[in-house]
């Protein structure tokens, strides 16, 4: 995390090697080194190897408990039980590599196969499962573990199967009055928001306690360099090649 006078010391180098019409691109450029792009939902095969080949830093997956198994999967709802959303259901089934006649790949499966080459972030979708999927990940050497959950109340549990995991409150899809209590109810290390209820108070306000801010789902680069600026600390995106070139670069 970038500290407020780690920020304040990009600001003092910026403004004395570079003339004032530069110094807000210097400030933006040191901004955006600390920042973790995570690739988002890499719930088929494909496209995790894909990742993988692509170096990226960290990969999300989403986890679901069914029939006794940590399963890598993520259901859509559509909004509607119609024809068209049935049709639009099997399809993302499909896309993700998951035909539903056949079984998804379990959690550990896909840790095997990023056997240490990427962070992971494990957003969970089932509650009770927050201690073992944890462990899972640390035994299987990922480089680092982060662990988000809507279910805020158990979330701190997956300390126990992993120490040093990094534990995010996740769905968080409105702008909270009081950030900063919402993560330390649940005993977390910060905020897993969606970029349509971050503003610069709010980082502010995670920032100056310690804590952490993660946004979601990034795929606009006006959008990543306004998040790089407030100096949000993980961009979750279906574009990590896009995003990671913009970030080095701006």
């Amino acid at each position: 995390m970038r500290t407020g006078w780690e920020r304040f010391g990009c600001w003092v180098v910026a403004r004395n090697v570079y003339s004032s019409r530069s110094l807000e691109g210097s400030m933006v450029r040191c901004m955006g080194r600390g920042m973790v792009v995570v690739a988002h939902k890499a719930n088929r095969r494909g496209l995790l190897l894909k990742y993988l080949k692509q170096g990226v830093e960290m990969i999300e997956f989403d986890v679901k408990l069914e029939n006794g198994a940590l399963l890598v999967k993520h259901d859509l709802d559509v909004g509607s039980h119609s024809l068209r959303g049935l049709l639009m259901s099997y399809g993302y089934l499909l896309l993700e590599g998951r035909d539903p006649l056949f079984k998804p790949l379990t959690l550990e499966e896909y840790l095997r196969l990023v056997s240490g080459r990427a962070g992971v972030w494990l957003d969970l979708k089932s509650k009770g499962v927050e201690r073992e999927a944890a462990a899972l990940a640390r035994a299987h050497g990922a480089r680092t573990v982060v662990v988000s959950s809507g279910f805020h109340n158990t979330l701190r549990l997956a300390r126990e199967g992993c120490r040093d995991a990094l534990l995010m409150l996740g769905n968080v899809n409105y702008r909270p009055a009081d950030p900063v209590k919402e993560v330390e109810l649940a005993s977390a290390d910060g905020l897993s928001v969606s970029h349509e209820f971050v503003d610069k108070e709010l980082v502010e306000a995670l920032h100056y306690v310690g804590y952490k801010v993660a946004v979601w789902t990034v795929n606009d680069p006006k959008k990543a360099l306004e998040l790089v600026e407030l100096g949000v600390d993980y961009l979750i995106t279906d574009r990590p090649e896009v995003m990671r070139r913009l970030v080095e670069h701006v």
